[in-house]
């Protein structure tokens, strides 16, 4: 099914490319379905569909957006596969915000997933740390701390290495009793 799924995938990413909603709808709809049907069997394709799922992110037609960002959670929530944030951090460089914070969703959704990253994943994470935290969109940095906070609780021993070497974390309650992390670069001390 994966390999005739795959002959497909030129077509169903230029449907989901169209202008026609209803066409790009249905086809974002059948990647969304198949995602779900497929659960972790839907790995080798997602390489054919995520990128043009991203594209859509970066839209002005929120229709668009809501659609393929919807889609891109299901796939994360469905396949459980770390090679998604690969791409999801590439997509935090972007110039489009509405990329940038599916993405960083994308990544939160990743880390709270019921098969949580190992190790090897800790590098790329804390590099989609550094970058959320210094976004310039609010929306983005209050998602980057909620990446933070799931990233620590997740992943303890790779925050100790993470923050003494690059950074160091402080914590604390903001005004709406909500807790996040402010990221804050290391001094270097003068020699």
């Amino acid at each position: 099914m994966v390999v005739a799924i795959r002959s497909l995938s030129g077509p169903l990413n230029n449907a989901i490319n169209s202008e026609r909603t209803k066409l790009s709808g249905s086809a974002i709809n059948l990647i969304t379905a198949l995602s779900i049907g497929l659960g972790p069997a839907f790995e080798p394709l997602l390489a054919h569909f995520i990128h043009t799922l991203l594209g859509l992110c970066a839209r002005k037609n929120r229709l668009f957006v809501s659609r393929a960002k919807a889609c891109i959670i299901a796939i994360i929530e469905h396949t459980y596969s770390p090679s998604i944030l690969s791409y999801l951090a590439e997509s935090v460089h972007h110039k489009s915000v509405s990329l940038r914070l599916t993405a960083a969703e994308g990544v939160l959704v990743f880390l709270n997933s019921p098969n949580p990253p190992d190790d090897n994943c800790a590098r790329l994470i804390e590099d989609i740390i550094k970058l959320t935290s210094r976004d310039v969109d609010q929306s983005i940095r209050a998602t980057g701390r909620q990446i933070c906070e799931a990233y620590k609780i997740i992943l303890p021993n790779s925050v100790e290495r993470f923050v003494p070497n690059d950074l160091y974390s402080r914590c604390h309650i903001s005004h709406t009793t909500q807790p996040h992390c402010t990221l804050i670069p290391r001094r270097q001390d003068a020699q």
